[in-house]
């Protein structure tokens, strides 16, 4: 966890050809039924810290986003308050003067109690249509999971991965908003990998979000998650949230 974090926070410091770092400060929730099917589901604040570098040989995202800072008990219905840690790093390398890349990504998430590190290898495709942008790949996915309270390891291929990142700006009551769509699956996991973390061979992630900018470096989110079998979490569920972030 402590490697993957260096090399997250040292891809933020990346110097760029065109760049934007912001910090996002926000809550987020969940449905009834998505705490009772998911013991993790804890209604909690959080902070983030994002970096996207574009230039020539193509694009680099990455996050660091803190769920529950300070360990808070009210957080968690009363439990012991537990920090949750989740990195992204997102490359994809342009695959000469086409619209595809090679594409790469490590996402991590890691608590007290089960950690998940999954990357992708594979190959993406940028398009746009007029307003419209999407970016789409496949590739292989690695996974190395622990689920600490049952002793369960998981390390090795897992399967496929699949995305497809759509974001669409536009313009309303004299503000610019920007709505993207972003899905991601995990396809054909390995065996070990479902038994260590309660798992389905399938499971997504759909995230909704509404982005409003308020002046050139304040804006607004808000955002919608659905997922099924997936960050840790077996079994399905909508998570939703609201935030408030700078640009520098």
């Amino acid at each position: 966890m402590k490697k993957q974090l260096v090399i997250t926070l040292a891809a933020l410091f990346v110097a760029p050809a065109m760049s934007a770092t912001s910090v996002d400060l926000g809550y987020k929730a969940y449905t009834s039924d998505t705490k009772s099917d998911n013991g993790g589901a804890y209604d909690q604040p959080f902070v983030k810290l994002t970096h996207f570098n574009k230039a020539d040989w193509g694009t680099l995202l990455a996050y660091v986003k803190l769920e529950n800072p300070g360990e808070v008990k009210g957080a968690q219905h009363g439990k012991d308050g537990k920090l949750t840690v989740k990195s992204l790093l997102i490359i994809d390398k342009q695959i000469s003067d086409t619209n595809y890349n090679f594409w790469g990504q490590n996402f991590l998430v890691s608590n007290r109690t089960v950690t998940e590190d999954n990357l992708y290898l594979g190959v993406t495709t940028n398009r746009k249509y007029r307003g419209l942008f999407i970016n789409a790949g496949i590739g292989l996915n690695y996974s190395a999971a622990h689920f600490d309270p049952a002793g369960a390891n998981f390390d090795g291929i897992s399967g496929y991965a699949a995305v497809i990142n759509a974001r669409y700006p536009f313009s309303a009551l004299g503000l610019k908003h920007s709505l993207s769509v972003n899905y991601e699956a995990q396809i054909d996991r390995d065996e070990d990998h479902m038994k260590t973390l309660g798992y389905d061979s399938y499971g997504h992630q759909i995230i909704t979000t509404l982005k409003t900018n308020m002046t050139d470096s304040f804006y607004t989110k808000l955002h919608m998650t659905h997922f099924d079998s997936w960050g840790a979490a077996p079994n399905d569920g909508i998570e939703y949230g609201v935030a408030v972030g700078f640009t520098f």
